[in-house]
Formats: C-alpha cells, sequence, structure tokens
C-alpha cells in the first residue's frame, strides 16, 4: 500500500476510534445513572423521569474516571514501544547477543530495517511465553520496539521468522502501531469501572464480615453493606458493558489491518510460505498464540495472532481465523495443521549466512546504479522525485535483498561494534570527519582508554565501507546510543563536534551522521509533536525549505549554473504555495542554518513533510543521478521528516 494512503487510512480510523470511545462512554454514563438511581435514588433524586442534575453530576463523574484512567495509561506508555514491550514482561535483547535465537532475530530485524530506511527498534523477548505471536509497539519510527515471544524464537525457521517481523514491520510503516498504543490508553478508562467495582465489593464484604462478628450490629449497617455490595456488583456488570465496547473497537479497528500486513509481509520479502508457514506452526503447536501475561487481554489488538485462544464471536475477535488467513496467502493450503519440525540451529545459521551472499541485489532501489541514472530511462527532477516517493514506506524483495547485501559486505569487526555501547561511539567517531591526520587526532583528544582502541581497531577498516553501508550502520548503532544516560551522551556529542570540525570542512555524511544521530538521541529537547503546533501550510516554511533545497542543489554541484538549475527542479514542487523562492549562496546554508530548517520541517504535518521530501527529491535528481553526497543528505532529510526512505543504489560520483 502506498505510505501517504496508508497514513491517511489511519487517520480515520482514528477519527472511527473516537467515535466507538464516545459512544461507549455515553453508554456506560446511562448505565451508570440508571445503576446509581436504583441504588441511591434519595441521595441522587427520585422524582419521574430523568434528573438532569443527577445525570451531569453521574456524567462529570464517570468520564472523569474514564478520562483519568486513559490518561495514567497514555502516560505510562509516554516512552513508547520500550514500555509497551516491558508491560508484557519482555526482557530487551542485547544486540551483541551470543544466543543462536536471538541472534538470528536480531540479524532478521536489523535486514528489515536497512530494508526500511527506518532505524532499527528495541527488540524483545517474552520468555515466559512459550505460545507462537509477536508484536509491534511505538508512536514513531523513533521509538518503535519489536517483541516476539520464547515460543517464536524456538519453533520458527529464519523465512518464517522474517515472514513474521515483516507483518510487524508493516504495522509500524503503515500507521497500526501508533493508533493500537492508543487504543491501549484510552481504552484503559473504560476498563477502570470494574476495577472500582470489585474495590466496592471487596470493602463492602469485609464490612460484612466485621458487622456480622460485632455485638452491636444493627440493622442500619446491615443494609449499608448490602448497598455496597449492590453497588460493587453493579459496577462490575456495567464494566463489563465496557469491556465488550472495548472488544467491538478493538476488532473495528484492528481485523482487517492484519490481512493487509500479512499481504504487506509477501510483498516486502517474495515468500508467502514464510508467513503462512508461522501461522500453519501456531495452529500445530499446543499453546498455539495464546499470551499468559495478564495484561494480554487489554493488548490483545497488538499481537501477531489471536493471544486470548477465543473471542465472544467474530464480532469481537481482534484477528481473522488462521484458515481465513492462511487461504489468503496460500489458496492451495490443503487445511492440515501438519508441519514440518524446524531444522536445527546449524543448519539454519549456515542458511542465513548464506542469506545475503553474491554480491548486490538485482535492481535494488529504482534502478540506481552502473552509470545508467536513475529509474525509468529519461526520467529527472520532479518526474524522477514522484517515482522515488513511490518507495516512501514500502519496501520491495529488491530492498531486503540489497539490505542483506549492504550488511553482508561490512566488516565483521565493525558489525560487532556497533552493538555495543563502546564500540558503537567509537565506530561513529571513525565514520565521522576525514581520514587525515587532523581527524585522527582529534579522535585521540577526546577519547580514551577502551573507546580509543576501539577506534585504533576500526580506523584502518573505514575505507572499505561503502556509502550506503556507512548509513545503516548509523541505524544498526541508534539503538545502543540511545541508552547511553545523559552525561555519556552529551560526552559523546561534544567529542563527535570536534571531530567534524578538525579538518576545517564539514562533509555532507557528517551532517547526515550528526542528525540522525542527535535526533535519536535528542540530548536536551524533545523529539517534536506531530499534533498541534506544526505547521500546515507550505508558506509557514517557506525560509526553511528554501535553506533545504539550497542546501542539497550546492550539495551535487560543481558550479552555481547546476546549484540553480537543481534548484528550479525541487521549486517547481512546491512554488504554487511558496511563491518564489531563490537559491541561497553557500554561505548562508551552513550546518546549524540546515539542523534548524529541518527542526522546524519535520514538525509539520503528513502532507507537508511530503511536499519537501518531494522537492528535496526533485533537487537531488535533476540531473537523473544520485550522487553519494546528495544520496547522504537526502537520506537525512526523509529519515528526520520521519518519512523511512529504503536503501538507494548510489552512482559513485565521476
Amino acid at each position: 500500500m502506498n505510505f501517504f494512503q496508508a497514513q491517511e487510512d489511519a487517520k480515520k480510523r482514528s477519527l472511527l476510534l473516537v467515535g466507538l470511545f464516545g459512544a461507549a462512554v455515553f453508554g456506560i454514563i446511562v448505565a451508570v445513572y440508571i445503576v446509581l438511581m436504583i441504588a441511591g435514588g434519595v441521595t441522587l433524586g427520585t422524582s419521574a423521569g430523568l434528573d438532569f442534575g443527577a445525570f451531569a453530576i453521574v456524567a462529570l463523574g464517570t468520564g472523569a474516571l474514564i478520562g483519568g484512567g486513559s490518561f495514567f495509561r497514555t502516560a505510562q506508555l509516554r516512552k513508547g514501544g520500550p514500555a509497551v514491550a516491558e508491560m508484557l514482561g519482555g526482557r530487551r535483547i542485547d544486540p551483541a547477543t551470543t544466543d543462536p535465537d536471538e541472534r538470528q532475530l536480531v540479524n532478521v530485524v536489523e535486514e528489515m530495517s536497512v530494508a526500511s530506511g527506518m532505524p532499527v527498534p528495541a527488540i524483545y523477548v517474552m520468555d515466559h511465553e512459550e505460545s507462537i505471536n509477536a508484536f509491534a509497539a511505538g508512536y514513531g519510527i523513533h521509538d518503535a520496539a519489536v517483541a516476539v515471544t520464547r515460543g517464536t524464537l524456538e519453533n520458527l525457521t529464519r523465512d518464517e521468522l522474517q515472514g513474521v517481523v515483516a507483518h510487524e514491520f508493516s504495522h509500524i510503516l503503515n500507521g497500526d502501531m501508533r493508533l493500537n498504543v492508543r487504543l491501549i490508553g484510552l481504552l484503559f478508562g473504560i476498563l477502570l469501572l470494574t476495577v472500582v467495582g470489585r474495590g466496592i465489593l471487596r470493602g463492602g464484604t469485609r464490612r460484612g464480615i466485621m458487622v456480622g462478628a460485632s455485638r452491636g450490629g444493627g440493622g442500619k449497617q446491615g443494609s449499608g453493606v448490602a448497598m455496597s455490595l449492590a453497588l460493587g456488583l453493579s459496577l462490575i456488570l456495567v464494566g463489563y458493558i465496557g469491556v465488550f465496547f472495548g472488544k467491538l473497537i478493538k476488532a473495528a479497528v484492528s481485523r482487517q489491518r492484519e490481512y493487509l500486513a500479512d499481504a504487506a509481509a509477501v510483498q516486502y520479502t517474495r515468500n508467502p510460505r514464510g508467513i503462512a508457514g508461522a501461522l500453519q506452526r501456531i495452529g500445530a503447536h499446543p499453546q498455539k498464540a495464546r499470551i499468559k501475561d495478564h495484561h494480554a487481554e487489554e493488548l490483545s489488538h497488538l499481537f501477531f495472532a489471536n493471544g486470548l485462544g477465543s473471542a465472544l464471536s467474530q464480532a469481537t475477535a481482534t484477528h481473522p481465523p488462521l484458515e481465513d488467513r492462511i487461504r489468503r496467502i496460500d489458496p492451495s493450503w490443503n487445511g492440515s495443521f501438519d508441519v514440518k519440525p524446524r531444522r536445527d540451529r546449524l543448519e539454519r545459521s549456515r542458511s542465513e549466512k548464506g542469506a545475503g551472499e553474491g554480491g548486490d541485489a538485482p535492481g535494488g532501489f529504482g534502478g540506481f546504479g552502473g552509470g545508467e541514472g536513475f529509474g525509468p530511462e529519461g526520467l529527472t527532477g520532479l518526474a524522477a522525485a514522484a517515482f522515488l516517493l513511490g518507495s516512501v514506506g514500502d519496501p520491495r524483495p529488491e530492498h531486503v535483498a540489497r539490505a542483506g547485501a549492504i550488511l553482508d559486505r561490512v566488516p565483521e569487526s565493525f558489525r560487532e561494534a556497533v552493538h555495543e555501547p563502546v564500540g558503537a561511539q567509537a565506530a561513529m567517531l571513525v565514520l565521522l570527519g576525514g581520514d587525515d591526520a587532523r581527524s585522527q587526532d582529534a579522535r585521540r583528544r577526546v577519547t580514551d582508554g577502551a573507546v580509543l582502541e576501539r577506534i585504533e581497531e576500526l580506523e584502518p577498516l573505514v575505507d572499505g565501507i561503502a556509502p550506503e553501508a556507512r548509513l545503516a550502520l548509523v541505524d544498526l548503532a541508534l539503538p545502543v546510543l540511545g541508552r547511553l544516560d545523559d552525561e555519556a551522551a552529551a560526552a559523546f556529542r561534544s567529542g563527535a563536534e570536534e571531530v567534524v570540525r578538525a579538518d576545517g570542512s564539514v562533509r555532507s555524511f557528517d551532517f547526515a551522521l550528526m542528525h540522525i544521530l542527535w535526533k535519536h538521541i535528542a540530548i536536551g529537547r524533545e523529539r517534536p509533536a506531530r499534533g498541534g503546533g506544526g505547521a500546515t501550510s507550505l508558506k509557514a516554511v517557506r525560509s526553511e525549505l528554501r535553506i533545504l533545497l539550497s542546501a542539497l542543489a550546492w550539495s551535487g554541484a560543481d558550479h552555481e549554473d547546476e546549484a540553480r538549475h537543481a534548484f528550479g527542479e525541487g521549486l517547481q514542487a512546491v512554488e504554487s504555495d511558496t511563491g518564489e523562492l531563490s537559491l541561497a549562496g553557500q554561505a548562508a546554508v551552513g550546518l546549524t542554518d540546515l539542523d534548524q530548517a529541518l527542526d522546524r520541517l519535520e514538525r509539520g504535518s503528513l502532507e507537508l513533510r511530503r511536499r519537501v521530501l518531494e522537492a528535496a527529491a526533485a533537487v537531488t535528481l535533476a540531473d537523473g543521478v544520485l550522487r553519494v553526497e546528495e544520496a547522504e543528505l537526502l537520506r537525512a532529510v526523509a529519515e528526520s521528516l520521519e518519512l523511512p526512505l529504503p536503501p538507494l543504489i548510489i552512482q559513485p560520483a565521476g
């Protein structure tokens, strides 16, 4: 599915969610009002018909309880995907793990991340869950998490695991993940009435025991106990109305998306047997996909497969039946869940090692490479940009193959380095700056101990790393660097900036690398919120857009005429909304200016960010060729705008 259309669909489903939630809250308020009228009519009013004053009190009280519960759960999940994974008992996998099953999962997730053009999400395993299941959670690509059960690790082949991971990445890229996490917060408020009812019931029971044990327990005390018990039971029943509404809302929002995510997994991998095999293994497993954790009901709409084992009816099921999902993927399936045992680890490791071998993936992104220019022959500028935008958030099999080829060409010591804090800092500092004596001296000034030792190990290897592999290494390092404490992160940033300035010039890749790193680590500033306050009009950001397009134009130009031509190509995409803009001089587009411009642009609406990326791509593709310098900046722009761009096959500068 087109990335931008998928985001619009997710927005429409959000509106549907709000409508259903409002209807559920109103129904619960009416039910609570009726219960309280029966239980305490003297207090709230006993006149015939609706007591508007009493109803208003009930509405405010119930609304405050539901709203407070929703706010509380949403606040608990403010850290995104990791908070959800840890709520379910997930353990974060160390990217440097040596466990064969965990190593395979890390490799598959990293490969899919590079193929999708997004940072590697946090990876979790639910050690106490023996069934086969998984989920993705988070608000966006910078706080996403992917979690699998222990049964998934131990029972699936690599192809099946890749199918499951591709399914979850579809939820990330299509906006389902963000909606699902918001749904957790909203529905928790609805379920709170059951919790309150149980509390009243327990309190009433204790009072009843005390009254019965006391010698002077009178009729009023007994009547009060009975009323408490009745009120508690009534609120529990009303709460179960909320539970039922919650099931309906989750089913309405999520069930059809599972079919689409299955189809996307097949599209990403070109291997229907992978995800179909995973679904068949669920059907054959003694525990199916059942999640034992007590949060399973609350989070049931997140899972790869039905984690509850049953539903009241198909109307409340968050997932289609396994049989229906398998037949949509493989119409020739015979209906049997008789599957062959998974191959042993040695065979899988050997298969995994060879998965990306064989040199460059065929085709790659959009046909870059080999001196043939970009995409279909003759496409340049705005037409080429439109072709490129079709790839945003929509990785194809060639991107997955390309990702495997990119990672396979990275020296093993470099790949291992980015998986642990010391090595990740060393690797980024080696990739930053030049290979001249001044840059090398700067690295030694700003580091010592273990980091310096790793730098000296990695420096001789950096020349053999292709530009597209360098960008991939940044994304692989982000999960580790994002967990540095404030002091370590600040020291790393300060040192990196000194290394970049050491040789007196800043390469475009240095800017690309640093902007992605600082955006993810977010030292001293909050990540921009998407709602409220962000620009929706290009006219409101015309100054920032001019700086960005000028920087891109100069990065790919040998002289001013080329820069003006490229700038003009980008201007065609936005001029109707911005008015005439002129190319800024090179001195006016320093790194600080460009960094500030991107900070403002990334706060914009989805449509504004799409237009910005389209204009940026038109500039870089003005001559139909994507040079290394241009690709580095374009990738940084796309990731900054949270528009994941699959790997680009870069034509080396002539």
